[in-house]
């Protein structure tokens, strides 16, 4: 394998944000991929502006990126930054609009003057996502419904996120007549509901786009980055020495990528002003 690295380690960067097990998490992938014979260390950042300055700089190789740091890598860099790899369960996911049953609201134009919970905006799944594909169609919900103020749940790290919790909440007790929520948190809301999970349906599903990533610098020669993906993929869920670390990072295997699963979410960073404007 020829590449610009030398006899060096490959350098890859992720965020803490899940700090009880993040260590846990790469001293397991660390183990793996020097047991294949591609060595490398992991750095932690307290946030995604962080880690993506370090990969835009070229002080790491990849970085393991949310959504929008990842689009945001690709829009910066113009390209030059790759996309390598992603969980399953990151591939094809989508926002949808929940609303109580009570209210009458079926279809998204009877959105249109009633009370909404969105997240944050610069949220992809919980603001960005909806806002632009629905514009799309002309339903403009930062406009044409009245947004609920929910206030922002503090996390590690000290980011402020209105989360699907918080938004599922809001739509159950009546703060709210509908909200969005990612999908995949969709199941287990409605099942920690139970008995008042019939009390909200589903009236709008956001095209699919995909979710985490997989982020190789600027300039990564391609041999070093396919060869970090086949790793990668290699890893077997049913393996004792990884089996932990997969369950904990909420997947079954790992797939190759491309940037165009992330289309969806650079199209509604751009069309939102926020290109470059923060990677969180």
């Amino acid at each position: 394998m020829t590449s610009d690295l030398g006899s060096r380690a490959l350098t890859v960067g992720a965020t803490a944000a899940d700090p009880g097990n993040a260590v846990t998490i790469w001293n397991a992938i660390r183990a793996w991929f020097l047991a294949k014979g591609l060595p490398i260390e992991y750095a932690l950042f307290s946030s995604y502006n962080a880690l993506c300055g370090a990969l835009l700089r070229g002080e790491i190789d990849i970085a393991w990126n949310a959504p929008m740091a990842h689009a945001q890598s690709l829009l910066v860099s113009g390209g030059s930054c790759r996309t390598l790899a992603m969980r399953d369960t990151d591939q094809d996911v989508a926002t949808v609009i929940i609303a109580r049953a009570d209210t009458g609201i079926e279809h998204p134009e009877d959105l249109r003057g009633r009370r909404l919970a969105l997240g944050i905006p610069t949220s992809t799944e919980l603001r960005l996502i909806p806002v632009h594909q629905l514009r799309q169609v002309g339903l403009d919900l930062e406009t044409d419904c009245i947004l609920v103020h929910l206030e922002p749940r503090e996390y590690p790290g000290g980011a402020r996120w209105v989360d699907d919790f918080m938004i599922f909440d809001a739509v159950l007790d009546g703060t709210a007549d509908a909200g969005a929520i990612f999908q995949p948190w969709l199941a287990p809301l409605l099942a920690n509901a139970g008995p008042r999970a019939d009390e909200v349906r589903v009236v709008w599903r956001s095209a699919p786009f995909c979710h985490c990533a997989f982020t190789a610098r600027p300039g990564l020669p391609v041999d070093v980055g396919d060869r970090f993906v086949e790793v990668l993929v290699s890893m077997d869920p049913a393996n004792p020495e990884i089996a932990a670390m997969m369950r904990l990072e909420h997947l079954e295997r790992w797939l190759p990528a491309d940037e165009k699963g992330w289309q969806p979410v650079m199209e509604a960073i751009k069309a939102a002003g926020l290109k470059g404007a923060t990677f969180n």
